[in-house]
């Protein structure tokens, strides 16, 4: 007998946790932003990501309205990917009832293809409209890298070197959605 063949790549599903502060009319997701969710700095200005390839299962948001009796609040979840219609989901609190939309790419949709590290980063991915304190969970399904060279991830203003980041949802450019969870990237 000899040892079976097996996969050595390390894989999982993991479920990442938002919050946004301040409300959007309006915040695009890329793929870029989601192959770079976890980045570990290799100095004070630069990172690499640990994802080579993730795929979107569900995007999951809560939006409390600000006072028993206050207007009430949306969110929304706008799919757009390529060779995709635009797909909306949408929900308003009513009373002390939060807003919650659960949404999953629309079937059929390259927003249920796999992101890979430095293929068409740049295709947005979904779009979140919110107000102030809102929650918003994205699900995916995650590979690391194993021997490919690792792609640069964003460039951070004082990380220390060797730390474990998790990056905000719309980008450190933006920086709306916070992770919850994890060590900020500065």
């Amino acid at each position: 007998m000899q040892p079976p063949a097996f996969r050595p790549t390390m894989s999982y599903s993991h479920k990442f946790r938002f919050y946004a502060s301040a409300g959007s009319g309006g915040i695009n997701v890329s793929r870029k932003n989601i192959l770079n969710l976890i980045q570990v700095a290799t100095s004070a200005s630069t990172t690499v990501r640990l994802f080579e390839a993730v795929r979107l299962k569900k995007v999951e948001m809560w939006s409390q309205p600000t006072a028993l009796g206050a207007a009430p609040v949306t969110c929304q979840i706008e799919w757009i990917g390529e060779n995709s219609p635009s797909t909306v989901t949408s929900d308003t609190s009513m009373g002390v009832r939060p807003a919650h939309v659960v949404s999953k790419p629309p079937q059929f949709s390259s927003n249920r293809w796999w992101c890979l590290s430095g293929q068409q980063e740049a295709d947005t991915l979904f779009n979140l409209v919110y107000p102030a304190n809102t929650f918003v969970d994205v699900t995916i399904d995650v590979r690391l890298v194993e021997m490919e060279a690792p792609t640069a991830g964003d460039v951070p203003a004082g990380a220390t070197l060797g730390t474990q980041y998790g990056n905000y949802l719309d980008g450190i450019t933006t920086a709306l959605l916070a992770p919850i969870g994890y060590n900020v990237l500065p």
